[in-house]
């Protein structure tokens, strides 16, 4: 591998993989609360401003309220300029971007801040903005190292290869997995995830839960399941994961949504330890 980190041993890689993933986790619960913080300052200093985007984090929505954090400063923009702001951070054409500036200037007109375009508020909001991208760059840096780290292991294009997970779940699943080698048999990695079933003491299994025991790598069991989520929403046919979710939402006692997922994990942990054993990439068998 002609990579920076050529001279690792897959012991770093794994030891590396992991620091990253926790220090990634960290900055994603600041992501939280950064947003949560930016949309209540929002609601107050331009409301309803958060409708006007598909996306309110995306590079659009946050390019026009970083340069024109209240409405005053939007109504008089031609739509040139306002369109000029957001073809400077993303790579739509002109006819998209006016539209987009239109919209915005327009409805900067009908809506009625709750604080003048000089005040403190408006202040804070550029503030939190500022910290909601810093936090959002940092992710994103994190999660392209962790890709190339991973890259470096075998088990990255094994596990990319089943549909529905993509570069970042791939990297963030094996940097909680480890070294896959240690677990001898597949019970083992099942039990490592906590997906393995808790016997229940009546003996009666009704079809709303699928008891695991959660014990456990919580982590990793919160990614398989995400994992699956990905994996039942694509268009696919050629899909283990989710032809097993059809099958357990449609038995004769059927499982809720949540439960079925669970299955699925359980399913996929157990799908992932024999591919990443014999080396070989996901092969669809209905």
């Amino acid at each position: 591998s002609h990579s920076l980190h050529n001279s690792h041993k897959p012991e770093t890689i794994y030891h590396e993989l992991r620091e990253l993933s926790r220090y990634y986790e960290d900055i994603l619960v600041h992501l939280r609360k950064d947003k949560v913080a930016f949309r209540a300052q929002l609601d107050v200093v331009f409301p309803g401003y958060d409708t006007l985007y598909d996306d309110l984090y995306g590079p659009v929505a946050l390019a026009v309220i970083e340069k024109y954090p209240h409405p005053e400063m939007l109504q008089k923009k031609k739509i040139n300029t306002v369109s000029k702001v957001i073809q400077s951070k993303t790579c739509h054409r002109q006819a998209m971007s006016d539209t987009m500036a239109d919209k915005a200037i327009e409805y900067s007109k009908t809506i009625y801040s709750g604080c003048d375009k000089d005040d403190i508020e408006v202040l804070i909001l550029q503030r939190f903005i500022k910290k909601l991208k810093e936090d959002m760059a940092e992710a994103e840096r994190i999660i392209d190292e962790m890709i190339k780290l991973a890259q470096e292991l075998p088990d990255f294009s094994i596990i990319k290869s089943i549909p529905g997970i993509g570069d970042n779940l791939a990297a963030r699943i094996i940097a909680e997995l480890g070294d896959m080698t240690r677990f001898k048999k597949k019970n083992e990695l099942v039990a490592f995830a906590g997906l393995d079933p808790r016997i229940s003491e009546s003996g009666q299994n009704d079809g709303d839960h699928m008891h695991i025991t959660k014990k456990g790598n919580k982590r990793l069991r919160c990614l398989l399941y995400l994992a699956v989520t990905c994996s039942i929403r694509l268009k696919r046919d050629d899909n283990s994961i989710k032809d097993f979710y059809i099958k357990k939402k449609q038995q004769s006692n059927p499982m809720c949504s949540k439960a079925a997922k669970t299955a699925c994990a359980s399913k996929l942990v157990r799908i992932i330890y024999s591919m990443c054993k014999t080396g070989e990439l996901y092969q669809y068998n209905k």
